[in-house]
């Protein structure tokens, strides 16, 4: 990969405007520990791609992750929804970033429900929200989104196996102690 990296540099060098070359440059850096090369890469190609809404995703990740700086995080996961409002990977991981970084259940909830309402079929979303209602104890949210989730079409056999197992113990009389 080091040698992959020499060859990008140096195709880079003709021409610098080339976003994709610039994305495998930041994985390649990442994949190192370079996070700071990562950065660097990713925020160019912000600047030359500004319509590339993974760029901005996986920066928002690197800087909310790995760099620690989650205040420069926020925009960039913005920027990513507000690119791609339909990629309901960026709301599951902005939520997160909030969950997990932020210790900001709130702003999770909100930026879930502002997925859910850009996307009210997408199974992720509402699995996603069912989890999050069942992991804050609202109970009767996290069975209304499981529900959401087991209308869709789409489910594997498993997935909707794992779902209603999940409603089941919600229902259960063991559920609200």
């Amino acid at each position: 990969m080091r040698e992959e990296l020499r060859d990008l540099a140096a195709k880079l060098a003709m021409n610098a405007d080339q976003p994709e070359l610039w994305k495998r440059v930041a994985y390649l850096k990442h994949f190192y520990n370079d996070d700071l090369g990562a950065r660097d890469a990713y925020e160019y190609v912000n600047r030359i791609a500004p319509t590339d809404s993974v760029a901005f995703y996986n920066l928002a990740m690197l800087y909310g992750y790995n760099l620690k700086e989650p205040a420069k995080a926020k925009p960039k996961f913005e920027a990513a929804i507000r690119i791609n409002p339909f990629n309901t990977s960026f709301y599951i991981g902005f939520a997160n970033f909030h969950l997990e970084v932020m210790r900001d259940p709130r702003a999770a909830e909100r930026v879930l429900l502002d997925g859910f309402g850009i996307v009210p079929t997408d199974v992720s979303i509402t699995s996603n929200l069912g989890a999050y209602y069942r992991d804050h104890g609202n109970i009767p949210k996290a069975i209304e989104f499981y529900e959401k989730t087991l209308a869709a079409k789409e489910l594997s056999p498993g997935e909707r196996t794992a779902i209603q197992a999940q409603v089941d113990k919600l229902k259960s009389p063991q559920a609200g102690e």
